[in-house]
């Protein structure tokens, strides 16, 4: 019951006091000076012996109040402790949502957010804790961390609640109560609250596994939070596959509120406008709308909603967008208008078509050379048709329409060639070396062979047959050989760029390549994140704003993560958990020290005491009393 003193000491030290104040009224307490006779003390012969009368005490009020004062001082002693011994100590964990949305305006109070609410409920449950009591303080958003220790120094609680700030992320809920319950565990102490103070805004992926199903006491410290908002979820950009040079902007919009609104859309590329939609959306929906954007260079481009809301941090997004670089491929050949139809199908190559007359070794991109032998071999990367003579590779021999096609495995020059009926008229037979690809081969050796350099700048692809004459240029595998080669070439014009922006956290997207070893995933400064890879997805986290790239083959997406990671719906408490800051009754405030209070009491009672049955303070009190009514006679 007590902390200093057990019960049988404490009943035995009240018990010696009161014996000894019990003692010390049974003197008379008024004891005065006479002069009498001797003879007094002198007893008559016959008569009775004088019987003394028993003491008896004199002012039993007097006594009640010393008796009450001292048990209060020794109870104040003691440490009486209301509702249960001040032993059994508790430990509580502090859970106060840190995600994206606290940075929200609250509620009838424009220059506070949702975390100058969640600040000020935290420190006032705190005021209700026992200073005997640990408490932990938690911050929650996608990861729970903790920011203190178990602490009984409430004043550096509350100064990490103070420093307390919103993150980017959403609250991962069950994650942090789960956690929260670890804790309490690993301390063996019990009766602690778990407290949660936040809005109670989660996902839909996270709705239904909130709360484990043993936790021990739990209080919700709900935040006031705003009912309507319209944000961006995602702002992505694809090179367009209608027009050269352009993008297309797709822009995804959500309506958290319950009533529908119509907000404004606008697009800005370089600070100039590029584009304007006026979007009405339904309550809790989303929608999506495009901006064909033209430009060759790389700019930024910033997508804005108007009108203002309470949440400003999903009102833009921008997002990079690289420049459209080109293949400029010089083309020697006397029937260009085999090869225009294929190379100019695509917009990322600039053709050039030449006679054979007009040859220069100049090269800034790639040659093909026609069934064509130059005098002067060109610089840089070239693609070999036919050679009629000498070649990069040598040429063995001619044959005619030679059978047993096969298509080297595992090679980029021959992914997705699977045809081995092709019908090849005639083709020149490759004498290749121990270094050389071998992209192709007959039954007399290879048709299809290709060279890299030492220094791995120049790289040569010499073809023994030309595929787009005759029957050949119908085939499915001419035009797709051809995406290869230019591909290998120059694998940064050919790579697919998807631009993303959307909200930090986890992140999960389909996976285009059937190679999972050849992928990474790359922040700006260089590091390298860790991912998994399940059913065709590829999946990574980060807690903060970043631009990660993630390459594979030859597809590169960059997600600038600079969007808040927004909630899905409202959270739903389990039965039985606590509510709001606790009352002056609650089962936490019962655990509240009453020594002070007792103390001041016994204090007050032994002063009023000494105030009313003092002797030199009865005397004042007479003479003070007698004044008064001496006065009081004059007056009448």
């Amino acid at each position: 019951m007590f902390l200093n003193l057990g019960l049988g000491e404490f009943l035995a030290i009240f018990g010696a006091i009161s014996a000894i104040s019990i003692a010390l009224y049974l003197l008379d307490r008024n004891r005065r000076k006479q002069t009498v006779s001797t003879l007094r003390f002198w007893v008559t012969p016959g008569l009775p012996s004088p019987v003394t009368r028993r003491r008896k005490i004199q002012q039993p009020i007097s006594l009640l109040l010393q008796l009450l004062g001292m048990l209060l001082l020794l109870l104040a002693i003691g440490e009486l402790h209301w509702g249960g011994t001040s032993r059994a100590r508790r430990d509580h964990v502090l859970i106060i949502d840190t995600s994206a949305w606290m940075s929200a305006a609250a509620p009838g109070r424009p220059n506070g957010t949702l975390m100058d609410l969640a600040r000020a409920n935290a420190i006032s449950w705190l005021r209700a804790v026992p200073e005997s009591d640990r408490v932990l303080l938690v911050r929650a958003d996608a990861l729970a961390t903790p920011s203190t220790a178990w602490e009984t120094n409430h004043v550096k609680i509350v100064r990490a609640i103070l420093e307390t700030k919103s993150g980017e992320t959403a609250i991962n809920l069950g994650q942090s109560l789960e956690f929260a319950r670890q804790l309490q565990k690993q301390t063996g102490s019990e009766g602690g609250e778990i407290v949660y103070d936040g809005p109670g805004r989660i996902s839909e992926a996270e709705s239904e596994a909130t709360a484990p199903g043993d936790l021990p006491i739990l209080r919700y410290l709900q935040v006031a939070d705003p009912s309507e908002n319209v944000g961006l979820r995602s702002v992505g950009a694809r090179r367009s596959s209608a027009a050269r040079d352009s993008w297309d902007v797709l822009v995804r919009i959500r309506n958290y509120g319950k009533v529908a609104r119509t907000v404004n859309v606008t697009l800005n590329l370089g600070h100039a406008p590029a584009g304007l939609h006026s979007v009405t959306l339904a309550p809790a929906s989303e929608q999506e709308t495009t901006f064909p954007v033209h430009t060759k260079a790389a700019g930024l481009a910033e997508v804005r909603i108007y009108p203002k809301d309470a949440f400003a941090a999903d009102n833009y997004a921008s997002i990079e967008l690289p420049a459209q670089r080109s293949l400029h491929v010089v083309v020697y050949s006397d029937s260009p208008e085999e090869w225009r139809p294929a190379l100019e199908a695509d917009a990322r190559v600039a053709p050039e078509f030449r006679k054979k007359i007009d040859y220069t070794p100049i090269n800034d991109g790639l040659v093909i050379l026609d069934r064509f032998h130059p005098p002067t071999p060109p610089n840089g990367n070239t693609l070999w048709i036919d050679p009629p003579d000498r070649s990069p590779i040598a040429v063995r021999e001619h044959v005619g329409e030679p059978t047993g096609l096969r298509w080297a495995p595992d090679q980029q020059l021959s992914a997705g060639l699977r045809e081995h009926d092709l019908q090849i008229p005639n083709t020149a037979i490759l004498e290749t070396a121990t270094n050389d690809i071998r992209v192709a081969e007959v039954d007399r050796g290879p048709v299809i062979a290709a060279r890299v350099s030492p220094d791995g700048k120049t790289k040569t692809i010499v073809m023994g047959f030309n595929p787009f004459s005759g029957s050949l240029r119908y085939e499915l595998a001419a035009p797709l050989l051809l995406a290869n080669e230019l591909r290998w070439f120059a694998p940064d014009v050919f790579r697919d760029i998807d631009v993303t922006a959307e909200s930090a956290g986890t992140v999960t997207d389909t996976l285009i390549t059937a190679n999972p070893d050849a992928v990474q995933v790359i922040t700006d400064a260089g590091l390298n994140l860790p991912f998994n890879i399940r059913d065709g997805k590829i999946q990574f986290f980060t807690g903060s704003a970043a631009r990660v790239s993630v390459i594979s083959a030859n597809v590169e997406r960059v997600y600038s993560l600079t969007l808040p990671e927004m909630w899905d719906e409202r959270w739903t408490p389990p039965a039985g958990v606590l509510r709001g800051i606790p009352a002056w009754n609650d089962a936490l405030r019962r655990g509240t020290d009453l020594w002070p209070w007792l103390a001041g009491l016994g204090a007050a009672i032994l002063l009023i005491e000494y105030l009313l049955y003092g002797r030199e303070m009865s005397a004042l009190l007479r003479v003070v009393r007698a004044h008064m009514e001496k006065v009081g006679s004059k007056a009448a």
